[in-house]
């Protein structure tokens, strides 16, 4: 039998009940993927391949050897499995700051510029904050934590560029398949300063993803993780479109490396009208029958809607599906909402 790599067993030893969070981390861990997502995302290595790009992570003897997220144990373990910075960023005074995934990559140029690396997979666009904010806090973060391991004393020179990348999976229709940079700029408010600086020491970048079906494609980043990441395609189907489409290998000899790929349908299924979802498609279809709307076609949409919103889709993405407007379906939606929060 042959051996599998890191991102098969990663998506065949989760339990896809209660480890879809986790399960994403794991996924963006792999070396593979991290590459194409640094490819699309960053300056310094968007015109390397992407096999150039896998060899650059975590090239060098000093990184540490921490797992970013253990999935293997040690005897089981395989190549592909990255290992790097902890992921508890601990500084005194600051408290600490727990990454989804930080690691180092050095440029493959003879300057050898080394970055760190901070991906974070978001399920909301907007989960009560703004995820800007919270990238720059982490890119600041990373910087100052350079402190006593990067440079001592007054050594600001030696400081390493930091880059916090967010994965944004359920988004607004019109954020959706977005790349955005938030860097530090130069603008001269008065004269030119003639000596060039040193500033370009953070950035954060915001992907926004959509789904495999959507009109709007985006670029090769945005297709690989819509599949990847996608709740509503199987298993063999993401790994038909990952090996055809983007040449990436989930087992040596593609036999199987997603079919244990959570997938939030099956969530859906067995949390949704067992733990009292019905309840508000109940009180939706007796309202439904007071305003004259036929209870067959009330229950079919209220039945639509809930599943999709239990998948996290927005109230325009489900109309959007639904092929209704966002108007029509609002009493709905709201109505769905009520029988989730009473559940």
């Amino acid at each position: 039998m042959q051996q599998k790599t890191h991102i098969a067993n990663v998506l065949e030893r989760n339990n896809c009940k209660d480890r879809y969070d986790a399960q994403v981390k794991q996924i963006l861990s792999d070396k593979t993927i991290l590459s194409w997502i640094l490819k699309y995302t960053t300056e310094e290595l968007k015109d390397y391949p992407i096999a150039v790009i896998k060899s650059c992570i975590e090239g060098e003897p000093e990184v540490g050897t921490h797992r970013v997220f253990p999935s293997l144990v040690p005897e089981n373990d395989t190549p592909e499995a990255l290992t790097g910075l902890d992921t508890v960023d601990k500084v005194p005074g600051e408290g600490e700051v727990h990454y989804d995934v930080r690691f180092v990559v050095y440029t493959p140029d003879e300057e050898r510029i080394k970055l760190i690396i901070n991906v974070e997979g978001q399920k909301k666009f907007d989960p009560g904050y703004d995820i800007v904010t919270r990238g720059i806090f982490y890119c600041a973060r990373m910087l100052s934590a350079q402190k006593d391991t990067e440079f001592t004393g007054s050594d600001y020179d030696a400081i390493k560029k930091v880059y916090s990348i967010w994965i944004s999976m359920d988004n607004p229709l019109q954020v959706q398949h977005t790349i955005t940079s938030y860097r530090i700029s130069e603008h001269s408010l008065y004269g030119m300063l003639p000596v060039q600086k040193r500033y370009d020491l953070m950035e954060l970048v915001l992907v926004c993803l959509g789904t495999p079906k959507a009109k709007n494609k985006g670029n090769e980043l945005h297709g690989l993780l819509d599949t990847l990441l996608s709740p509503d395609l199987l298993p063999e189907e993401k790994e038909k479109i990952i090996y055809n489409d983007y040449g990436i290998e989930t087992t040596i000899e593609l036999e199987g490396g997603l079919r244990e790929m959570c997938n939030l349908s099956d969530l859906i299924e067995e949390r949704g009208i067992a733990k009292g979802i019905a309840k508000g498609i109940e009180q939706g279809i007796e309202q439904g029958i007071e305003q004259g709307i036929e209870q067959g076609d009330r229950l079919r949409l209220l039945t639509q809607i809930q599943k999709k919103l239990v998948k996290g889709k927005s109230l325009e993405q489900i109309a959007d599906e639904l092929e209704e407007t966002v108007e029509a379906i609002l009493p709905l939606y709201e109505q769905v909402r009520e029988g989730l929060k009473q559940q």
